[in-house]
């Protein structure tokens, strides 16, 4: 069994597919080099930062924008 959050993703994955979305950051043209500028212009974003439930340190950002090269 598959539990819902993959159920999800693989429907939102689907979608993306269908609908021609770019398979991520990457798939618009940014790559690993990019990353650590990203993350340094969402660091200064810090008012966005202070809303989240946990904190926010800049590894957890450069993780993000790793996770988001591509989907699938």
């Amino acid at each position: 069994d598959e539990d819902a959050a993959e159920i999800l993703a693989g429907q939102l994955i689907r979608m993306m597919k269908a609908t021609g979305i770019p398979n991520g950051i990457g798939g618009v043209g940014y790559g690993e080099a990019d990353v650590e500028a990203l993350t340094k212009g969402a660091w200064a974003q810090q008012r966005l930062l202070t809303n989240a439930p946990r904190e926010i340190v800049q590894d957890d950002l450069r993780n993000l924008y790793r996770g988001g090269m591509s989907y699938w």
